[in-house]
């Protein structure tokens, strides 16, 4: 099952099926921001042209979190699943992949917000911002998405492990 660069089709295929997941979960929370969004403001033309203001981490989340997905999931199942297919163990490998994604997220969104520290020469500043709004957005991040990503994530490995497991017999 190796194929290229030490990586099978099994690891690739559940990066996939963790990518397809994380968009699902990104276009619930997005659904559910913007219902939230009209039942606090109401059915106006204003609230629909304001829905965005505040989310553009839900946002930018819907379009990167499966990319980011993909090779998290992939490495998850490379590292850490054993060489049986095991449906337990994918729902776990579901669940390590759903924290490393939102985790992987956080840091770039942090990073792309602080590099504006960097170019203006506060290499410490820079530093404790990137730390700070890491965790900021990892903790509440979290939060928000979790209770939606989490089980959809340990299905969605499980499901995956058992379709290998019942196409091996």
């Amino acid at each position: 099952m190796t194929d290229y660069l030490g990586v099978s089709r099994r690891d690739v295929g559940a990066g996939l099926a963790g990518g397809g997941s994380a968009l699902l979960g990104a276009v619930l929370i997005n659904l559910w921001n913007f219902f939230q969004t009209f039942r606090a403001r109401g059915f106006d033309s204003a609230s629909i042209a304001e829905y965005r203001r505040g989310s553009e981490i839900i946002f930018l989340g819907s379009i990167f979190a499966p990319i980011i997905a993909v090779f998290v999931g992939t490495v998850v199942w490379r590292v850490m699943m054993p060489d049986e297919p095991n449906p337990r163990y994918g729902a776990v490998a579901g669940v390590v992949s759903a924290f490393g994604t939102l985790f992987v997220f956080a840091a770039s969104i942090g990073l792309v917000m602080t590099l504006s520290q960097v170019s203006a020469g506060a290499l410490v500043g820079a530093v404790f911002e990137f730390l700070f709004l890491t965790a900021l957005i990892a903790v509440f991040g979290g939060i928000i998405t979790a209770p939606v990503v989490v089980p959809l994530d340990a299905l969605v490995g499980y499901g995956y492990e058992w379709y290998i497991t019942e196409d091996q017999r």
